[in-house]
């Protein structure tokens, strides 16, 4: 699937506090090309809705071939779905409950002019949420659900077994930050820090890290927007925030999302 080269890069020079910098032409470019959206308001029950409406389209095996399939192409986009579908599998299905501003279940607003233009550009830009709020991921799913099939090639599955040799072998006391220094020097991975924070933290969403007290999405859910910090300064999300490198990888979710592949057996042995 060919990326629109001129859409995306209007796409990516989008400002979210300044979207009039961007103009009525090259908007309506981005726009037609399926790269900029819209902004509506959304309702949270509506968004709950919908959003469960696509995780029922959603595949497991189809949500980690484009997984790792992002790792050696790069495609951001491809990387993203993991992360919403992790959470909206055990996010519970609710009506809005609020504490006079958001929700007090999973801390969304009642209702939001959503910027789909901003998500998407999260999507291609950084590969990893930011937030849990139900507005961002129904619309990184929808999204996800649109990509087509893709198999990972032998150099997508030798990156990842890098970054899971990098974090087994890591000092007691490193930090994600630490892991993902290390990781950038991976042949084949082209990366910044903000996407390889995104992946660290999309491996915590799946369970893969995680420790005894704060743990991933594998099993429960955590509302991310009251989740504890590590620290006040800390600008990871949950529950990486959290790991070092004693707490290790957690085998038997490791095994859940990837033990399917021959290509990777070695990493359970």
């Amino acid at each position: 699937m060919e990326l629109n080269k001129k859409a995306l890069k209007i796409l990516s020079e989008y400002d979210l506090l300044h979207p009039d910098k961007t103009s009525e032409e090259d908007f309506q470019f981005a726009k037609d090309a399926g790269y900029m959206f819209d902004s509506i308001t959304q309702t949270h029950d509506e968004t709950i809705e919908f959003a469960f409406q696509e995780l029922n389209k959603c595949k497991k095996k189809n949500m980690t071939d484009l997984f790792l399939s992002s790792l050696s192409s790069g495609r951001l986009d491809w990387r993203i779905g993991l992360s919403a579908y992790n959470i909206l599998k055990v996010f519970p299905k609710h009506s809005v409950e609020t504490n006079g501003v958001n929700c007090i279940i999973c801390s969304s607003k009642p209702y939001e002019l959503v910027d789909f233009s901003f998500i998407n550009s999260i999507r291609f830009k950084i590969g990893g949420i930011i937030s849990g709020r139900i507005y961002h991921l129904a619309f990184i799913l929808q999204q996800h659900n649109k990509l087509p099939y893709v198999t990972p090639s032998i150099k997508d599955f030798d990156i990842f077994q890098s970054i899971i040799e990098i974090i087994r072998n890591a000092e007691r006391n490193d930090t994600p930050s630490k892991v993902q220094k290390k990781i950038r020097k991976i042949e084949g991975f082209k990366s910044n820090e903000e996407q390889r924070k995104a992946l660290l933290e999309t491996l915590g969403f799946c369970s893969i890290l995680e420790t005894e007290e704060h743990k991933g999405f594998l099993h429960q859910f955590t509302n991310l927007g009251l989740a504890p910090g590590s620290r006040h300064s800390s600008d990871w999300l949950y529950p990486v925030d959290w790991w070092k490198g004693r707490d290790g990888i957690n085998q038997d979710a490791l095994k859940f999302w990837f033990g399917g592949y021959e290509e990777l057996q070695n990493l359970f042995m």
